[in-house]
């Protein structure tokens, strides 16, 4: 198994085909379809169920895609820093709900020439997956999670926040018991988290819409499928006129955390942005 066969796999799998995979690769499909072959010979596995409605990962195929992805990542990040060891590459992952976070850093840090930015965008429990995978180094991420995995900085609370269009708020609506009889769209993470509140309520809430990203979720609420339940900072994103109300549930409230891994000493650069952020909302 070598850095080009899992290229190869990784292009199968984003393609669909083996067909149109050969051609991103400009290449013949014969040899890429052997290609495979000697992969799934090698791991003594089956990667790819192969029907005419296309290809389907087996479970050792989505665990082989998931590590072809981190492994390639770092192969790309070694060569870029190898040819260029006065550059600083910092890798940083971030839930969606957080992106308007990365504005309290300096702009002179963000724009400096010796440094360049990864950032991996994903759930908190992906990025608790690719730190401890060494894809990345930090990680802006939300409670609740399982913090012995990891070396944790809480950095605030917020409350979650109702929007949707205006005909669905007739009245003040600031409890989480107000919206008993509304379609609601609910970040994946959250459904239990908010599902087992409301039982405390005697009611089961409507779940119209499941997704894996507030900007997901914010998207759906705009085009009126339901009210959309995200973390304040979220609605930093929204560009489009909706109504949006807060929470008052206290129980409904998320912290804002910055992660890393346990008895690793940071880099410099890595240590200043968490020193930015302890400083800011610590004190």
């Amino acid at each position: 198994m070598d850095i080009k066969q899992m290229y190869y796999f990784k292009t199968i799998v984003e393609e669909g085909t083996i067909s149109k995979a050969a051609q991103k690769l400009h290449m013949a499909q014969p040899p890429l379809s052997m290609q495979l072959k000697q992969l799934e010979e090698e791991l003594n596995t089956q990667l790819i169920i192969r029907s005419r409605r296309g290809n389907e990962l087996t479970p050792a195929g989505k665990l082989f895609y998931k590590r072809s992805l981190q492994i390639l990542s770092l192969s790309e990040l070694t060569m870029h820093e190898i040819s260029g060891l006065e550059n600083k590459f910092l890798r940083i992952g971030m839930t969606s709900s957080n992106h308007s976070l990365i504005s309290y850093l300096d702009h002179d840090f963000i724009t400096d020439n010796k440094i360049s930015f990864r950032i991996h965008e994903g759930s908190t429990y992906e990025m608790i997956d690719l730190l401890l995978t060494h894809s990345i180094d930090i990680a802006f991420v939300r409670t609740p999670f399982d913090q012995n995995q990891v070396e944790t900085t809480l950095l605030f609370k917020e409350p979650m926040m109702a929007v949707g269009q205006e005909h669905f708020f007739n009245k003040s609506m600031p409890y989480i018991k107000d919206y008993h009889d509304i379609p609601l769209i609910i970040h994946q993470r959250y459904l239990s988290f908010i599902s087992d509140y409301c039982l405390q309520y005697q009611f089961h809430p409507i779940i119209k819409l499941t997704c894996d990203d507030s900007r997901t979720s914010l998207l759906y609420a705009k085009y009126d499928y339901g009210v959309a339940i995200v973390p304040k900072r979220a609605i930093d994103i929204i560009d489009f006129p909706i109504h949006v109300e807060e929470l008052k549930d206290k129980q409904l409230y998320t912290s804002v955390a910055i992660i890393h891994r346990k008895n690793e000493k940071l880099d410099d650069y890595l240590q200043q942005i968490i020193n930015v952020y302890t400083n800011i909302f610590n004190h």
